[in-house]
């Protein structure tokens, strides 16, 4: 499970409520929860929706870091 998929259901919303959060499609949803390319003014709209640094959700840091 990669990391936007364990935030999505930690927050416990479904990717479909997530892609209406996102203004995006389902689908688009399904395509980066399988490792597909994520717009950066998609993360940076993800960053405090999870609170969590960038570098953290896109695998370049082992460590989780909290964001406001």
């Amino acid at each position: 499970m990669n990391r936007i998929s364990s935030e999505r259901t930690l927050l416990g919303i479904t990717q479909k409520q997530f892609a209406k959060e996102m203004g995006v499609d389902p689908a688009t949803v399904v395509r980066w929860e399988k490792g597909g390319n994520v717009p950066q003014d998609k993360l940076l709209k993800m960053r405090p929706l999870f609170h969590c640094d960038l570098d953290w959700l896109l695998g370049a840091s082992d460590e989780r870091k909290t964001v406001a």
